[in-house]
């Protein structure tokens, strides 16, 4: 029984020599992040919404973007300027290997325009605001060359009607990050879910 305790005592003594610190923690970096750091949301209300087609919802499918920006040290940011991009378009299609295949419509509209970018101020609030406005739903289609050609000579191209894609929307603001006045970029990016 003693020969238990004796192990036990010399176990917690190692253990407790090894949990102590040699050394006290040091300042931060000073080259590191500044003090000042800034925060950009992006939300898109309604998130979801059918593609256009008047036949079907003669009402305006628009989505408003709303990207809040924000400085711990200062709180909102009134009077600056946020791009809204059309980033990108993910397209839940996989084709038949050995075919190159291309998305065929188009991305929506923001503020009303066939543009890939609009920028907006920011209120009292920190907040700009722009509008999207998803495509027709004739342009949900893909094209895939299949590499063959017909009799004619011509290449075998088909098109697939899709029933979903993903538009990802990007807001961004330049503001001083780092010390020594070097400019970084600030973002955020949100989904809109189109559906046919």
């Amino acid at each position: 029984m003693r020969k238990i305790i004796f192990v036990f005592l010399i176990i917690g003594l190692l253990s407790f020599s090894a949990c102590q610190r040699s050394e006290s923690p040091g300042p931060g970096d000073m080259f590191g992040p500044s003090s000042t750091a800034y925060v950009l949301t992006l939300s898109a209300h309604p998130s979801v919404v059918q593609a256009l087609d008047p036949l079907r919802n003669p009402a305006n499918s628009e989505v408003t973007l709303r990207a809040r920006l924000y400085s711990y040290d200062k709180g909102p940011m009134a009077n600056r300027t946020v791009y809204f991009y059309i980033y990108d378009v993910n397209i839940p299609f996989t084709p038949q290997e050995g075919w190159n295949c291309w998305f065929g419509g188009g991305y929506g509209l923001l503020n009303g325009d066939q543009v890939k970018s609009v920028r907006a101020t920011t209120n009292a609030n920190g907040v700009a605001i722009a509008k999207y406005t998803p495509p027709h739903v004739g342009d949900l289609k893909v094209y895939c060359d299949t590499g063959e050609e017909d009799d004619s000579g011509n290449p075998i191209i088909y098109a697939y009607i899709i029933n979903e894609m993903t538009v990802l929307i990007k807001a961004t603001w330049r503001g001083q990050q780092w010390p020594e006045d070097n400019l970084s970029e600030v973002y955020a990016i949100t989904p809109i879910k189109i559906l046919r």
